[in-house]
């Protein structure tokens, strides 16, 4: 099996094939430099995804509406 990771930007544009997690979260820092990313039960607790929010404030007390992003992980195989 492989696996990789998909960044899913709110305004509809889908990147793909980041290689690991920390790939993903370097290339989102590089588009949002003060992000606030991850929350409980997100990919690095085993959950469905990683919620990105423009900055810590956003993120304050969100049930994920205010995110800019979801980091994806895809198993192939």
């Amino acid at each position: 099996m492989t696996t990789t990771y998909s960044i899913k930007y709110s305004h509809g544009i889908t990147e793909y094939g980041y290689v690991t997690y920390d790939d993903a979260v370097s290339a989102v820092r590089s588009v949002y430099r003060s992000a606030s990313i991850g929350h409980s039960g997100d990919l690095q607790d085993g959950g469905g995804c990683t919620l990105v929010w423009v900055d810590e404030e956003s993120a304050c007390d969100d049930d994920g509406s205010r995110a800019v992003a979801r980091i994806i992980e895809n198993i192939i195989g």
